[in-house]
């Protein structure tokens, strides 16, 4: 398996990936070729903007996307999506990205990352090393 920062050639690729992994239960989302495109672009197009994928055979069977969020006396690192296919899932491709990032973001200086996440990924998530902090997300729909 290849680990690497992404390049514009590969949005299509890592799109689709996205759009396979998020297909499958508990999210049960369609993602069009193009929302799913638009979401990698906007995502890369914030302040620091980064993108690694995870490749096996030539095939995008995982990435993760986020971005620099500058903070009073630090930065901090946003992710936005992780995502690995549904066939590799459970195979440590999530935590390589993880990984990965940490490599990267510690050769920027950058020493936090945080990330929003469903119930269901919280063991994924504290096998990486990360921990719940004290702050909830609000939203309204309307």
């Amino acid at each position: 398996m290849i680990i690497r920062k992404i390049t514009e050639n590969d949005i299509p690729a890592l799109a689709k990936a996205m759009s396979l992994a998020y297909s499958e239960a508990p999210w049960n989302e369609k993602w069009s070729e193009e929302r799913s495109e638009r979401r990698v672009r906007a995502i890369l197009g914030n302040y620091g903007g980064l993108g690694i994928l995870a490749q096996e055979n030539a095939i995008v069977v995982g990435g993760l996307l986020g971005y620099v969020d500058p903070y009073a006396e630090e930065d901090f690192f946003f992710v936005s999506e992780i995502f690995v296919i549904p066939e590799i899932k459970k195979h440590g491709v999530g935590k390589s990205l993880l990984s990965e990032l940490e490599k990267i973001l510690a050769e920027r200086g950058i020493h936090v990352m945080q990330l929003i996440s469903i119930d269901d990924n919280k063991t994924f998530y504290n096998k990486c090393g990360l921990e719940r902090d004290s702050v909830s997300v609000q939203y309204k729909r309307f």
